[in-house]
């Protein structure tokens, strides 16, 4: 009976063994699934361990799993990544759904995300500082756009290389605009005297009209939106000067929340910060990959060669060293406070704490 008891023992141990190794490389497989995701981020096998949670992230699940992303305007290359987000399934590996709305203005976002009647908007960073100081609830959660996408066109022939070339020339900008606020005090930090420029103020279209026919000698535009669209149309190499490069760095693309919403939604907006930092990281690192899916989605407006250029682009102003895409970065933040208020777009300088967080970043 020993004898064929110890070739039966045998076998079953073998066969252990074999379901062990088995197991092993089933999780190696899973590992290797996962490596574009977050450190913090494990796709699970098994969604029912996790109830109707099918991500495991070092937080709990989200309090809203449907929530509402309100943009400052229709689709251009800056708001690539949030699609992007979307359309690779990054939101719902993290346990939300996001409807993405477009928009017809900062202004309008600020509103409605003070009414708390959307969950999440974006704006300039200009918008919810002024906000704030009028005692609407809301805080910015993120900015992409620590360095300020504000910039100044010239033709080659006639350039504009600093705020002091610009005397004895014209240059046309958007009437309402924040650059169209703070032109004057622009050129007069910079030694310029504005009476000796000519300004044009007009609606958006006309001023693309007049700097396109050499009525104006100069333009002020986003570097992450115009710029491309300027060069392409005009098939000339224009000549950019960065207001960040001139002591006035006004953030740009930024994302608000209610405070009350941030209160009641602290692991959903986590998860949403979370999500668009992955999304962000792949959008700048596949540029053409992201048009593609902007063309697919918005095939009667999306020209693919302009949507990379406003990627990367994008993707110069958003890079912080050490940090996630959206970190607020204090300094640059109160540094911009100072200039509005030297402007007279806000009539007091708060602490930081009021305007901004960066506890739900990832």
């Amino acid at each position: 009976m020993k004898t064929i008891l110890k070739p039966i023992i045998l076998l079953l141990l073998c066969m252990m063994v074999v379901a062990g190794c088995a197991s092993n490389g089933n999780n190696g497989a899973a590992s290797n699934s996962s490596q574009a995701t977050p450190a913090s981020v494990t796709v699970t096998d098994s969604p029912q361990e996790q109830g109707d949670d099918v991500t495991n992230i070092d937080l709990p699940p989200a309090e809203k799993k449907k929530i509402t992303l309100r943009l400052n305007w229709k689709f251009k290359g800056e708001f690539a990544p949030f699609y992007v987000t979307r359309e690779l399934g990054i939101f719902e590996k993290y346990g939300i759904e996001v409807d993405i709305l477009e928009g017809s203005g900062s202004v309008q976002v600020l509103q409605v995300i003070a009414q708390n009647n959307e969950d999440i908007g974006v704006t300039s960073a200009v918008e919810p500082l002024q906000g704030i100081e009028q005692g609407m609830p809301v805080k910015m959660i993120a900015n992409y756009m620590p360095r300020s996408p504000i910039i100044i066109l010239s033709y080659p022939d006639n350039p504009v290389h600093s705020p002091k070339d610009l005397e004895g020339k014209s240059i046309v900008s958007s009437s309402g605009s924040t650059f169209t606020s703070i032109y004057e005090k622009f050129l007069e930090f910079n030694d310029t005297d504005p009476h000796n420029v000519e300004h044009i103020m007009v609606e958006t279209g006309a001023r693309n009209t007049l700097f396109f026919n050499k009525e104006a000698d100069a333009v002020a535009v986003f570097s992450t939106n115009e710029y491309p669209l300027f060069e392409k149309n005009l098939g000339v190499e224009l000549v950019p000067l960065y207001l960040s490069d001139y002591n006035f760095d006004i953030a740009g693309l930024s994302l608000i929340s209610n405070d009350k919403f941030l209160e009641q939604n602290p692991n959903t907006i986590k998860r949403f910060l979370a999500a668009v930092n992955e999304g962000f990281a792949y959008t700048l690192e596949n540029p053409e990959e992201a048009a593609a899916i902007a063309k697919a989605l918005f095939p009667e407006t999306v020209d693919e060669e302009i949507v990379v250029e406003q990627i990367n682009r994008t993707g110069e102003l958003a890079y912080q060293e050490g940090k996630p895409y959206g970190w607020i970065d204090e300094d640059s933040i109160n540094d911009m406070a100072d200039r509005l208020l030297e402007s007279d777009l806000i009539n007091t300088k708060l602490p930081m704490e009021s305007y901004l967080t960066n506890d739900f970043m990832p």
